[in-house]
C-alpha cells in the first residue's frame, strides 16, 4: 500500500468515525490531543526498556533465559569432558580385567585338564588291577600267586585316597572330598565279587569310616544352609517371602554332595531300621533325613515328656501337626530336592513320598508307644483308632500318599491291637443292634414319610413331596448297595436257611413303571432288603406320578382355549419364519415352563428325568387326541400348529433333553401330514384308501408313510389325520 493510499484510508476512517465533528476546530483540537495521548500510550507499551509493560517484561525474561541457557551449555560441555575422561579410564580397567579373566580361564582350563589326567591315571590303575583280577579268576594258581600284588596295589591306591581325603577335609573342600569318596566307592563296586575277603573288608571299613566323617561334616553345613532358607517353615506367611536364590542353590549343591556319599548297595550295609512293626519304614535318602531332623526334634519336644501337648486322649494333635508339616513343605520337596535326585538318575526315589514316609514314621512311633497303655480305656482306644483312620484317609486322598508305602494302619493291625479292636467293635455293635431292634420307633421312618405326604395339601410343587421322593430314592440306592455286600448276602443266606423260603419276585405296577425306565437301579429280588425296596419303590412311584399328574392337570386347564382355537379359519399367506406363537397357547406354555423348572430344582436329576419324560409323553397324547383329532385345519391353521410345536413346545423341552422330538411322536407326525401340499396329500390319501383291504398286491403303505417322515402312525390313523384337512 502506497503512502497516498494510506492517507486516503485514514481520511475515510476519520470521516466515518467523527463525521461533522471535523468541521469544528475546537473538536478537531480535542480529537488531535486524544490521538496524541493514544499514540504516547502505545509507544510506552512498545518501549522495550520499560519492564512494567508486557513486551518489556517478556524481552527481559527472554534475555535472562538466554543467559541461563548459555551457562547450562557451558556446564554440560564440562560434564561431557569429565564423562569422556571417566569412560576412557573405565575402558582401560575393562581391558585389564579382560586380560585377567582370560588368564584365569586359562588357569581353570589347565586345572581341569590336570584333574582329567589324574582321573585317567586312576582309571588306568583300576583297569590294570581289574584285568589282572579277571585273568587270575580263571586260574586258581594264578589268583593265589597274584593276590599279594592285587592287595598291595589296591591298599596303596586306597591309602593315597585316604591321605588326600584327610588333606581335603582339613581344607574344607567339599567337592574334592565327595569326588575322592566316589572313587573309593567305585573301587568297591569293582571288587564286589572279588574273593579277596580281607581286602574287601579293609575297603569297606575305609569307606564306612569316611562316610561317617563326611556325613557329619556335610550335615553341619547342610543344617546351616537350612537355617539360611528358614527351614522348617513354621509361619503361615512364609509363602509370601521366598528365600534368596543363592541360598537355595547352596542347599541343592549340598544335597548333591549328600547323595554322592551314600553307601552303595554292593556293600550290604543294613540301614538303621526300627525293629518290630516299624521295620517297614525304610530310612529315606540322606538329604531327606536331614530335612526331617528339625521336624523330628520339634515333634519329640511337643509330644513326648511332660509337655501339655502330650496327651494320650488327644492323638489328633500330633496327627494334625504331621499333616500341617506335609502341606507346608511338600511343594518344596518337588522344586528343590527332586531335581537334584533326577540329575543323578535316581528316578526310583520320589522326594515327596520319602519326606511323607519320614513324617508318617513319627506318628507311627508315637501311636505305637501309646497303644498298649490305652487298650484298657475303650474311649481313648476307639478315639485313637478313629483319628488314625482319618489321618490315613486324608494322607492318601489329599496328598496322594502311595498305597505301597508303610502307613499308620500297620500299628492298628498288630495281633493284640486287632483282637482288641474287633472285640470292642463286636461289643458295641451288638449293644447298638439290640437297642435298635428293641426300640418302639424302629418303623418311624416309614410312618414319618407317610404322615408328611398325607399332611400336604394344596400346591404339590411347594410341598415337601419332592423332598420325600428324593429321600426315598436315596434310601433305595443305599439298600441296593448294601444288598450286594458280602455281609448282607450272608445274612440273607442265613435268613433263608431259617425261614426255609425265598422271596417272591417283586412285581412292578405297569402303569407306574415309566418312573423306573430311566433310573439305573437293579431290581434284584434276591437281597436281604427286597421287601423294603418294594415298599419304597411303590411309594416313590406314587409320589412321582402325583407330581406329573399335578402338572398335567394345570396344563389341561390352561390349554382349553388353545385346543378350541378356530384352526380351520386362520389366515393363509404368512411366511413360516414371520409367524408368532398362538396367543391362546401362552398360558399353557407359561405354566409348563414354570413347573418343569421347579421340578428340576427340587428333584434329584434321575427322578426329574423320569418325571419330565412322563409329562412329555402324556402331553403328546393329550394334545393329539383333544386338539388334532377334534379340529379341522386349513393351510394357515396347519402351518400355525407346526410353528407352535417346532418353535415353542420342542425348544421348551430341549432345555432338559437333546432330542425332545422323540417324546412327541404323535404331534410331530401330525404336523407333517397336515402340512403336506394339497396334491401330495390327496394322492397319499387316495393311495392309502385304495390299498386298504386289497389282497394279492404288495402293501406299500408303510413304506410310503416312512418316505414322508411318518413312522409311528398306522395307515388308518394317517387317513384319519388327512381327513382333518380342509
Amino acid at each position: 500500500m502506497t503512502t497516498s493510499d494510506m492517507k486516503q484510508t485514514i481520511l475515510r476512517e476519520l470521516e466515518d468515525k467523527y463525521g461533522d465533528r471535523l468541521l469544528d476546530l475546537g473538536q478537531c483540537t480535542d480529537i488531535y490531543n486524544s490521538l496524541l495521548e493514544h499514540k504516547a500510550l502505545i509507544e510506552a507499551r512498545l518501549n522495550p526498556s520499560n519492564c512494567e509493560n508486557l513486551i518489556g517484561a517478556a524481552l527481559q525474561e527472554a534475555k535472562q533465559i538466554v543467559g541461563e541457557s548459555v551457562e547450562i551449555t557451558s556446564q554440560s560441555k564440562k560434564s561431557i569432558e569429565v564423562i569422556e575422561k571417566e569412560l576412557r579410564e573405565i575402558d582401560q580397567v575393562n581391558s585389564d580385567l579382560k586380560a585377567r579373566v582370560d588368564k584365569l580361564n586359562t588357569y581353570q582350563t589347565t586345572l581341569q585338564y590336570l584333574k582329567v589326567v589324574q582321573q585317567i591315571e586312576y582309571l588306568w590303575q583300576v583297569l590294570e588291577l581289574a584285568i589282572l583280577y579277571y585273568k587270575s579268576a580263571s586260574n586258581e594258581r594264578l589268583i593265589t600267586d597274584s593276590c599279594p600284588a592285587i592287595t598291595t596295589k589296591y591298599i596303596i591306591i586306597i591309602g593315597n585316597y585316604s591321605s588326600e581325603l584327610q588333606h581335603e577335609v582339613s581344607k574344607k573342600d567339599d567337592e574334592k572330598c565327595v569326588t575322592l569318596f566316589a572313587n573309593i566307592t567305585e573301587i568297591y563296586r569293582i571288587l564286589s565279587d572279588c574273593p579277596l575277603l580281607h581286602l574287601k573288608d579293609f575297603l569297606k571299613e575305609t569307606m564306612l569310616y569316611w562316610h561317617n566323617i563326611l556325613r557329619d561334616k556335610l550335615g553341619k553345613v547342610f543344617d546351616e544352609a537350612l537355617k539360611q532358607v528358614k527351614w522348617p517353615f513354621l509361619s503361615a506367611n512364609f509363602s509370601l517371602v521366598s528365600p534368596f536364590e543363592v541360598n537355595v542353590d547352596k542347599l541343592q549343591l549340598l544335597a548333591e554332595y549328600l547323595l554322592q556319599i551314600e553307601i552303595p548297595p554292593e556293600a550290604n550295609v543294613p540301614p538303621s531300621i526300627p525293629l518290630g512293626v516299624l521295620s517297614d519304614f525304610i530310612p529315606p535318602c540322606l538329604p531327606i533325613q536331614l530335612l526331617i531332623l528339625p521336624l523330628r526334634k520339634r515333634f519329640i519336644y511337643h509330644f513326648y515328656g511332660n509337655r501339655k501337648t502330650n496327651r494320650v486322649d488327644r492323638p489328633e494333635w500330633y496327627f494334625t501337626q504331621i499333616l500341617t508339616w506335609i502341606k507346608d513343605h511338600q511343594d518344596y520337596m518337588g522344586t528343590w530336592i527332586q531335581p537334584v535326585i533326577d540329575k543323578f538318575g535316581l528316578h526310583h526315589i520320589d522326594a515327596k513320598n520319602e519326606f511323607m514316609r519320614g513324617l508318617v514314621q513319627l506318628a507311627a512311633e508315637k501311636l505305637n508307644s501309646e497303644i498298649s497303655s490305652i487298650q484298657f480305656d475303650d474311649f481313648a482306644f476307639s478315639h485313637s483308632i478313629d483319628e488314625a483312620l482319618g489321618f490315613d484317609k486324608e494322607l492318601r486322598e489329599l496328598y496322594n500318599y502311595p498305597a505301597s508305602e508303610p502307613s499308620i494302619i500297620g500299628i492298628l493291625t498288630q495281633a493284640q491291637v486287632l483282637v482288641k479292636w474287633l472285640s470292642m467293635e463286636k461289643k458295641y455293635a451288638t449293644e447298638k443292634m439290640d437297642a435298635i431292634l428293641s426300640s418302639s420307633s424302629m418303623d418311624a421312618f416309614d410312618l414319618l414319610t407317610s404322615d408328611i405326604v398325607n399332611a400336604e395339601e394344596g400346591d404339590y410343587m411347594e410341598s415337601k413331596i419332592p423332598s420325600v421322593a428324593n429321600t426315598l430314592y436315596y434310601v433305595e440306592n443305599v439298600l441296593v448297595d448294601w444288598g450286594t455286600m458280602l455281609h448282607y448276602l450272608n445274612l440273607y443266606y442265613y435268613k433263608n436257611q431259617i425261614n426255609d423260603a425265598e422271596y417272591d419276585a417283586i412285581l412292578v405296577s405297569p402303569n407306574l413303571s415309566d418312573f423306573d425306565d430311566h433310573i439305573n437301579m437293579d431290581l434284584e429280588s434276591d437281597t436281604l432288603f427286597a421287601e423294603t425296596l418294594s415298599l419304597y419303590r411303590h411309594f416313590r412311584r406314587d409320589l412321582l406320578a402325583g407330581l406329573a399328574e399335578a402338572v398335567l392337570m394345570e396344563v389341561r386347564k390352561r390349554s382349553w382355549n388353545y385346543r378350541r382355537e378356530r384352526w380351520a379359519f386362520m389366515k393363509v399367506g404368512k411366511e413360516f419364519r414371520s409367524l408368532s406363537l398362538t396367543p391362546s397357547a401362552c398360558p399353557m406354555f407359561e405354566v409348563l415352563s414354570k413347573r418343569l423348572h421347579q421340578l428340576q430344582k427340587k428333584l434329584q436329576s434321575k427322578l426329574f428325568i423320569a418325571v419330565f419324560r412322563n409329562i412329555a409323553t402324556q402331553l403328546d397324547t393329550h394334545l393329539f387326541e383333544d386338539l388334532v383329532l377334534d379340529n379341522r385345519f386349513n393351510d394357515g391353521g396347519a402351518l400355525q400348529f407346526k410353528f407352535d410345536i417346532t418353535r415353542n413346545l420342542l425348544p421348551l423341552f430341549a432345555h432338559y433333553t437333546d432330542m425332545p422330538a422323540t417324546y412327541f411322536p404323535q404331534l410331530s407326525e401330525s404336523y407333517v401330514l397336515l402340512n403336506l401340499a394339497k396334491g401330495s396329500a390327496l394322492l397319499l390319501r387316495e393311495t392309502l384308501l385304495a390299498l386298504d383291504g386289497t389282497t394279492g398286491v404288495e402293501d406299500t403303505r408303510g413304506k410310503m408313510l416312512k418316505e414322508i417322515g411318518v413312522n409311528n402312525f398306522s395307515p388308518k390313523m394317517a387317513i384319519k389325520i388327512l381327513n382333518q384337512r380342509i
